[in-house]
């Protein structure tokens, strides 16, 4: 029967240019947009809800037995052109940038991009991305994996003193909140004072 499970896939890969080994484990609602030049390899294992953009390979590095190809958790993206290779781990609802080569596990959230691939986007990141939002700039791709571009790190510093400046602000704007509860509160009572001694 091995036979005609291999006989399908060589259809199929004829008639979509998609190739995706009898031997892979793909989930449900898997989705494989434009997949002329898609590449699965036997020991992959794809969630339910992943998505698929043309040429991405689901690769090996190694001719051993066993697990060799990587596994995508439920809800992962990857981009066009991506490869993927080794018995890595994609967690849930990561993304994976056009043209990546990933070579290491990616953290669940995450999104991951360039040769080799990179994690850029994680806590505090998303921090970061939220304070340059509200300045109205963001500059894209800019995060803290950016270890040799010394103007990405001028602009990491200023956007977390902004972050830590705004904490203080809040700090203190609460602080006066509660003093201005406690003076009322005293005038009150001030007030109240005689009236309660008349009586």
């Amino acid at each position: 029967m091995r036979w005609l499970a291999r006989f399908v896939s060589h259809c199929s890969r004829f008639l979509t240019g998609i190739e995706i080994h009898p031997g892979a484990r793909v989930g449900r609602r898997v989705f494989i947009d434009h997949g002329m030049g898609v590449v699965i390899g036997e020991t992959a294992e794809l969630g339910d809800d992943c998505t698929l953009y043309h040429g991405v390979t689901l690769g090996g590095t190694s001719w051993n037995k066993g697990k060799r190809h990587p596994t995508l958790s439920q809800g992962v993206v990857i981009g066009a052109g991506a490869k993927l290779l080794g018995p890595i781990v994609v967690g849930e609802g990561a993304k994976i940038g056009s043209n990546a080569v990933v070579v290491k596990d990616v953290p669940a959230g995450a999104t991951a991009l360039g040769i080799p691939a990179r994690v850029i986007l994680d806590e505090q990141d998303k921090t970061r991305e939220e304070k340059a939002a509200k300045l109205g700039f963001s500059a894209y791709a800019v995060s803290s994996k950016a270890e040799d571009d010394p103007l990405a790190k001028a602009v990491e510093g200023l956007l977390d003193h902004s972050v830590d400046m705004d904490k203080r602000i809040e700090l203190i704007l609460n602080q006066i909140e509660e003093l201005r509860a406690e003076r009322e509160e005293s005038q009150r009572q001030l007030r109240l004072g005689p009236k309660v001694v008349n009586k």
